[in-house]
């Protein structure tokens, strides 16, 4: 018996050990061998990398400090220079020239220029020149690609590019997508057969930077090995004719700049000078121009279109994360990826198929053995031991992905995910159905009768998307909005966090979308405060009536929510608004990477200013002159000092701003205001007693009037002590 009961458990072992080996080939072959590769398998494979970009997110040193700009073909160019695009070729001429004189190392530029000028032949001579004289300009070429790595051609091939000829500098823009339509992978080059001969011809990215460091014009990486050589960087293989892209970022994470900024120089005027009836010469001014600011001084610069109508727009690896599918990036990024990685010498390993048979083959065993194991434990809590097996088998999956991510974040390498999971289930199921097979055998010997089933489990994957301004600013008078909450400070100290943050997010929301409904700019929340403007990024003729409507609406809904919270026993809300109309500088302000679009001037301050003034005269809006005077015909207001604000010398004349016109405006208001007009001009003429009774007039209409009762309490004083010869009604404020 014993020798029988020998023999039968090595059989068993032979059968375990046998199917454990079958389980790794069969997966094997499902993720390795071409005939058997089934696509939901490479699709569920791509898609993990996708994950691991977006759990890596951008690269902070490429944000920081790029080696690659981008001179982006946008609609602000469209619209901003004087000719239709396509443009004539003279403005590439201009640009060739400008960025030669900034420090541009090379300009690759991702257009095709496949015949003559549409303007005048002029323009492609003047390009021929510029391309020849700078000697930093690089070509876009493109033919259709028979296969993945040949490229069809014929005698005196240009490759859609008539300048190809002038420096034979020239890059193929063909790119390549996976399965799933996602582009992942980049060519190194396209073997071009002519018929008699072929030659390697470099895609754009190695084109540039054959022209940055000064290789012939044909390099292209050498094949050695599951590497490509080039420049003394060896860049690991994906593939026999591409490598992986080591995304830096999603599309907008290197700079870019407006083509019509980097040619906007003396020589030309642009459709916004013509409006303003100034100069901007966001290039060659000497205060804050490229020319001089070494933006591109030692970098490789690529020319492209950024406008989505001209389908240059490619699904990525990563994602922005903002909304549903926002992983698509312009083709002039995909190449600005791939020079920033090569000269960052940071290029993705994947990993081999042997180590990748290796561990499946590994991970089947140690699965299939733990599992039965685990199995043959003699207890009455059958379910228990499942369950551990079951967990156990889930800890390795973690394991796996865990280790995937850390290596592809730390060290740039690339774990196939999907096979080692396929092992780990493979040798579950694989365990499981064998245990409970032979569980069956056995009770069908005893009883006669035993079934299973087996439900597999499913993996499924999320992958989340997720908004990159130039530097720069320009001076325009637009009309700038702070708002406050006061009191908030007490109140915060009162409240439960919980409903702290509540009451907020209601009045945000309700402030946040007044502004919107009037076209504003929403700049920040700092604490309980909103600043908000007008007349940009938008030109907006009526953007003080807009900001003034908003900051009039802002009040009259503040009251409705009082009285909702009301109700459910909240403190009610009382704010302060600020509001100025003048020059300031508006546009994206801070460092490459890291910036937002804001206004910055003393007229900003000073509308900050305002909204702390409110205090001293218990108002809701107060408004400088300049504002009051563009919308006094179509909103209600007074004038309630000229003051001296905290940080300003020249005294500022301010208003309160009270109702619609059109809406609320009343018999009693009117006569109120009147009253109150008359005294304030008797006030500022020092005619005492007459602006005491036009005040008082003013009372007997609304007695809880403050500004009204302050001016009569200015006038009782100076009655008493009588201001200096030189008082010019000029009241100083003391605190901000």
């Amino acid at each position: 018996m014993p020798a029988i009961q020998l023999t039968i458990g090595q059989r068993g072992s032979l059968t375990r050990l046998g199917l454990a080996l079958g389980t790794a080939a069969m997966i094997i072959a499902l993720t390795q061998v071409q005939v058997f590769r089934l696509g939901v398998i490479q699709r569920l494979e791509l898609s993990t990398i996708d994950y691991r970009f977006q759990f890596r997110g951008p690269i902070p040193a490429v944000k920081d400090s790029p080696h690659v700009i981008i001179v982006e073909i946008s609609e602000d160019s469209f619209r901003s220079l004087p000719d239709r695009f396509p443009w004539p070729r003279s403005y590439y001429a201009h640009l060739l020239r400008n960025l030669k004189a900034a420090g541009a190392r090379a300009v690759g530029i991702d257009l095709l220029f496949s015949g003559p000028d549409s303007y005048s032949p002029a323009n492609d001579t003047a390009l021929a020149n510029a391309i020849r004289e700078t000697g930093i300009a690089v070509l876009a070429g493109k033919r259709e690609a028979d296969n993945e790595a040949y490229v069809t051609t014929s005698a005196n091939e240009n490759f859609g590019n008539i300048f190809f000829t002038i420096d034979r500098f020239m890059g193929l823009v063909n790119i390549r997508n996976d399965v799933d339509g996602v582009y992942r992978t980049y060519n190194t080059m396209f073997v071009v057969d002519s018929g008699d001969t072929e030659i390697q011809v470099p895609t754009l990215a190695f084109a540039v930077l054959n022209k940055a460091l000064e290789r012939p014009p044909f390099t292209v990486p050498a094949i050695h090995g599951r590497e490509f050589i080039y420049a003394g960087r060896s860049i690991p293989a994906y593939d026999a004719g591409s490598f992986l892209i080591n995304l830096a970022g999603p599309n907008g994470t290197f700079p870019h700049i407006r083509f019509h900024d980097v040619i906007d120089d003396e020589t030309l005027t642009t459709l916004d000078e013509k409006k303003l009836g100034q100069d901007i010469n966001t290039f060659s001014d000497p205060s804050y121009g490229y020319l001089y600011d070494s933006t591109f001084a030692g970098k490789i610069v690529l020319v492209g279109v950024t406008v989505p109508e001209y389908k240059d727009l490619f699904p990525v690896a990563i994602a922005r994360g903002m909304v549903k599918r926002d992983n698509l990036m312009y083709g002039v990024e995909i190449h600005a990826n791939v020079i920033e990685s090569i000269l960052r010498n940071s290029f993705l390993t994947v990993q081999s198929r042997f180590t990748e048979s290796i561990v499946v083959l590994f991970l089947v065993l140690v699965t299939f053995i733990a599992t039965s194991l685990l199995r043959e434990v003699k207890t009455r809590h059958h379910l228990l031991v499942g369950l551990l097996g079951f967990l156990f088998t889930l800890a390795e999956i973690a394991i796996i992905v865990g280790v995937a991510v850390f290596v592809f974040v730390s060290f740039n390498y690339v774990i196939t995910v999907v096979s080692a999971v396929l092992a780990v289930l493979g040798g579950y199921v694989m365990s499981t159905t064998y245990h409970l097979v032979t569980e069956r055998k056995e009770r069908m010997l005893i009883k006669s009768m035993f079934s299973t089933y087996l439900n597999p489990s499913l993996v499924d994957e999320l992958v989340a998307h997720p908004e990159r301004l130039v530097l720069g600013g320009r001076r325009e008078e637009l009309t700038v909005l702070f708002s406050d909450i006061e009191g908030f400070t007490a109140m915060s100290e009162h409240l439960p966090p919980e409903s702290l943050v509540r009451i907020l997010n209601e009045y945000f929301s309700v402030m946040s979308g007044l502004i919107f409904q009037n076209d504003g700019t929403l700049d920040k929340y700092e604490g309980d405060a909103i600043m908000a403007f007008w007349g940009a990024p938008i030109p907006q003729a009526d953007h003080a009536v807009r900001a003034c409507v908003t900051a009039l609406q802002m009040q009259k809904s503040l009251v409705q929510l009082n009285e909702e919270w009301k109700k459910l026993e909240r403190p009610p809300l009382h704010v302060r608004i600020g509001l100025n109309t003048g020059d300031m500088v508006v546009g994206n302000m801070g460092a490459i990477g890291k910036f937002a679009y804001t206004v910055i001037g003393d007229s900003v301050n000073l509308a900050s200013r305002l909204e702390g003034a409110n205090r001293e005269y218990r108002t809701g809006i107060m408004v400088a002159h300049r504002t009051y005077e563009l919308v006094r015909e179509e909103i209600l207001g007074r004038e309630l000092d000229r003051i001296a604000v905290k940080g300003r010398r020249e005294p500022v004349r301010v208003y309160e701003l009270l109702a619609m016109k059109k809406d609320e405006t009343t018999d009693e208001l009117e006569r109120f205001l009147a009253h109150y007009a008359d005294g304030m001009t008797g006030y500022f003429s020092r005619r005492w007693p007459e602006a005491c009774t036009a005040f008082e007039a003013a009372l007997a209409l609304r007695p809880e009037d403050y500004p009204t009762r302050l001016h009569l309490e200015r006038i009782h004083t100076y009655q008493e002590q009588p201001p200096p010869e030189n008082w010019d009604g000029v009241f100083v404020m003391k605190t901000k």
